[in-house]
């Protein structure tokens, strides 16, 4: 009965298992990737210093490189600028050139996942609006439906806005962002004018690091003219 009841168990398992996206079996990056960002990979072997002669071997995303002979600094490994965008795992190990000596074992998987291009739009319901109508008006920012973000990383957005082309100094003046900074509310009666509210969106990686964090970011804007309401008229009665 117990057998069985293992198989069964089992079986659930592995049905669970197909059901799984293909990311969810995705390893935790050690550090993000963006644009041409590039890191260097230093090992370190427990126990050993590598000396001239060894062999260095890495293995990128399963797949053993050609052995570096070791000459005193070339035991790192250059993530390359151009690295596709997804998780990459790297691993390295030691063959001593003395050969009474072992191999070492690999070392645990360090993992790189380079980011997408970031892309953003901002909208709005519409480009003018009456000085009474903005408080309903909601400028959204969003990433471009083509970007798919690993589990982890998400989109945040922070606003600046321009008034005839002169920056406005404190945009709470005009609005109120939501947390994620995704929308933006303006508030009654906003001084007439013509407004760029403008948008940068970065990634938020929950403290894990990206290369290069200043130039993972993408900015988009919308154009909005607040115009004079005529005020209610009043009539007069002449003869």
């Amino acid at each position: 009965m117990k057998k069985k009841s293992t198989k069964r168990n089992l079986r659930i398992f592995v049905f669970f298992m197909f059901l799984l996206p293909l990311g969810a079996f995705a390893q935790t990056p050690n550090v993000y990737l963006c644009g041409t960002g590039t890191v260097k990979l230093n090992p370190t072997f427990t126990g050993y210093t590598p000396v001239n002669g060894d062999k260095i071997v890495w293995t990128v995303d399963g797949t053993a490189q050609a052995p570096v002979v070791f000459d005193g600094t070339n035991a790192f490994y250059q993530v390359p600028t151009g690295l596709a965008v997804g998780n990459h795992t790297y691993s390295v190990q030691v063959q001593p050139a003395d050969a009474n000596l072992c191999p070492s074992d690999a070392s645990d998987n360090t993992v790189v996942e380079k980011l997408p291009t970031p892309i953003i739009a901002v909208a709005a319901p519409g480009s003018v609006y009456c000085t009474d109508q903005t408080a309903t008006t909601v400028i959204t920012a969003s990433k471009d439906a083509s970007i798919t973000l690993p589990t982890g990383v998400t989109m945040t957005y922070v606003w600046s806005a321009t008034l005839g082309g002169t920056g406005v100094a404190d945009i709470t003046t005009l609005g109120t962002a939501s947390t994620s900074g995704d929308t933006f509310t303006l508030k009654a009666g906003v001084a007439p004018g013509a407004y760029v509210f403008t948008a940068i969106g970065s990634y938020a990686t929950g403290g894990v690091q990206i290369v290069p964090a200043t130039t993972c970011t993408a900015t988009a804007g919308k154009a909005i003219t607040v115009t004079v309401k005529p005020g209610k008229a009043t009539i007069s009665v002449a003869p």
